[in-house]
């Protein structure tokens, strides 16, 4: 076995070879242990490797013998695998698929909101806006129109509830929606 590795470390590509298969093994059983199981195929990528750079750096004049040295290498190398990977598993966030806990759209959200922030903070200004100058409306005019056209409710509904007809309601809308257009107009 040392001779292998000697003529591997001078640079012979078959015996090289050799010396890798012989420890795939090895490599193979540190890399399966269960914390590396999150990243099995970097763990059989850096055993590998591990072997390689052993019989590189190999000095048969140590007394130390190669397969020791050689398992030595890949467990400390598959170990600062599992160092390195879990600094970033403390470090990285997961990601909520629908939401985070408090019920908010989380990072998604963020990332997926529509439209202009810009145009969206001038749009809460103006409601603002709107919300005064409603107020100079007549009340049965200002209820109308915050039931039909800010609210969800119908005309109909609208009139029902405020104990008219449709067509008072109707009339009350159009007045106030022309009021509205003329104060608006101010602004």
């Amino acid at each position: 076995m040392e001779e292998l590795v000697i003529r591997a470390g001078q640079g012979d590509r078959e015996a090289l070879d050799s010396v890798c298969a012989r420890f795939e093994r090895l490599v193979r059983k540190y890399a399966r242990q269960a914390h590396l199981w999150p990243v099995a195929e970097d763990a059989l990528a850096e055993g590998r490797l591990a072997v390689v750079l052993a019989v590189r750096e190999y000095d048969d004049a140590a007394g130390v013998p190669f397969a020791g040295f050689a398992a030595s290498r890949v467990r400390y190398a598959l170990w600062n695998l599992f160092k390195r990977e879990r600094r970033r598993w403390k470090v990285e966030s997961p990601l909520p698929a629908d939401g985070d806990a408090d019920g908010e759209g989380g990072v998604f959200a963020i990332l997926a909101a529509p439209g202009d922030l810009a145009m969206e903070v001038e749009i809460r200004l103006r409601g603002a806006a709107v919300r005064e100058i409603l107020l100079q409306l007549p009340e049965r005019q200002r209820e109308v129109i915050e039931k039909t056209v800010l609210g969800e409710a119908k005309l109909s509904e609208a009139a029902a509830g405020m104990g008219m007809s449709v067509q008072a309601a109707h009339n009350l809308k159009k007045r106030g929606l022309a009021r509205l257009k003329v104060l608006c107009a101010g602004m």
